[in-house]
């Protein structure tokens, strides 16, 4: 028995210790919805910031170890964008930074440079000007752009994710088809940018 019982504690030992995944939502708190007002929403954004939800999810990093990120979405989105990332922390699919874009004055090149996972953003689509992109609805989550940049006309946004351009291997905190990442999200309806035609935007998903 005693040996049994050790080789079940170094079974969970070899496995990691145990964690625990946290997510909140509700409405964006006006302490943040003022910095908001400042960087990443302004008057004319297709959505009223009281239509948005302000999360606060548990995530796990590329140390290994649990962290808490923050992420602004529709409210209409709010409950299974909690869902689809507690299933991301328990299948130990590691993020590096979940800030929100304000950290970033709303700069989502900086943000991508950063490798910062980000939600809502009050933009024109790159190279469209006057067309809102998803991020502007909160209907649009990029994850880990470095290693899953956006590729057009062969360069790789962020440029640091040129690395991560060749999507046959299989590294950390890469988004690839039919992995945990792109079902969870699938199984809701999202569109993610891995399977676009005209370009490849793998950090990507909207709905």
């Amino acid at each position: 028995m005693k040996a049994l019982v050790l080789c079940l504690l170094l079974a969970l030992d070899a496995q990691g210790p145990a964690l625990v995944f946290h997510g909140t939502k509700g409405p964006v708190p006006e302490e943040v919805a003022a910095r908001m007002r400042q960087h990443s929403w302004h008057e004319g954004c297709p959505t009223p910031i009281a239509e948005l939800s302000y999360l606060r999810l548990s995530y796990l990093g590329f140390d290994g170890a649990a962290h808490e990120g923050k992420l602004v979405v529709h409210r209409d989105l709010a409950e299974e964008v909690v869902a689809i990332f507690k299933v991301l922390f328990q299948r130990r699919f590691p993020i590096e930074k979940m800030r929100l874009i304000d950290d970033y004055g709303g700069d989502d090149e900086a943000s991508m440079a950063d490798n910062n996972t980000s939600g809502f953003n009050c933009r024109f689509v790159p190279g469209k000007p006057g067309v809102y992109s998803k991020h502007s609805l909160g209907r649009a989550i990029d994850i880990n752009p470095r290693q899953n940049p956006m590729i057009t006309s062969g360069a790789a946004k962020p440029p640091a994710g040129v690395e991560y351009s060749d999507r046959r291997k299989n590294r950390p905190g890469m988004v690839r088809a039919k992995d945990v990442v792109v079902r969870e999200f699938g199984r809701r309806g999202w569109k993610w940018g891995g399977n676009w035609v005209s370009l490849k935007d793998y950090q990507h998903f909207e709905k």
